[in-house]
């Protein structure tokens, strides 16, 4: 259709990203037909506002926030996707927090659908989102503790009985 606007390329995305936030894009890659950006923490919501009000970008649906363990040396990592009706296209934004306080500021005032994503982020992983509006459990009781998708949250069947079968990593001698 003519007139139409197109999606941005990667490198697209990545020229004009680090136009406006310079070195706090911490790198730019494509992954499954989406452009992924890591950001540092601060830039976070400010990135997120860029890609919701920037017409070329204009980020107007957020997919979903989540987050990934990568262990205690390497932290945990929040990944949230944006994906513009008008353009067609996608932008992922990674941000590395430490396991210790992971905290990051709230995007639900940027997209209300974020309310959700968060708070169910925060109950699994453990990260404090910074102003959210309804910071309360989404998915679990109240006296719940612990966060159930970190790494070092312990499993109840490894703890209430040993685990069956060969540990994994070790092998198994045939005598």
């Amino acid at each position: 259709m003519a007139g139409s606007p197109l999606p941005l390329s990667t490198p697209d995305v990545e020229s004009r990203l680090r136009a406006r936030f310079g070195e706090d894009i911490l790198e730019v890659a494509e992954q499954h037909g989406h452009a992924v950006a890591s950001v540092a923490p601060p830039q976070y919501h400010d990135l997120c506002r860029f890609l919701r009000d920037e017409p070329e970008f204009d980020c107007d649906y957020c997919d979903f926030t989540t987050a990934v363990d990568l262990g205690p040396e390497a932290g945990l990592e929040v990944v949230t996707h944006l994906f513009s009706t008008r353009h067609h296209h996608g932008v992922r934004i990674k941000v590395r927090l430490p396991h210790q306080d992971a905290t990051l500021p709230t995007i639900s005032d940027l997209w209300a659908t974020c309310d959700w994503n968060e708070r169910e982020t925060a109950e699994m992983f453990g990260i404090r989102f910074e102003g959210h509006p309804q910071p309360v459990k989404l998915l679990l009781s109240e006296p719940f503790e612990g966060h159930p998708l970190r790494k070092d949250f312990p499993l109840m069947s490894r703890e209430a009985k040993p685990w069956p079968g060969v540990p994994e990593g070790e092998e198994v001698d045939d005598d």
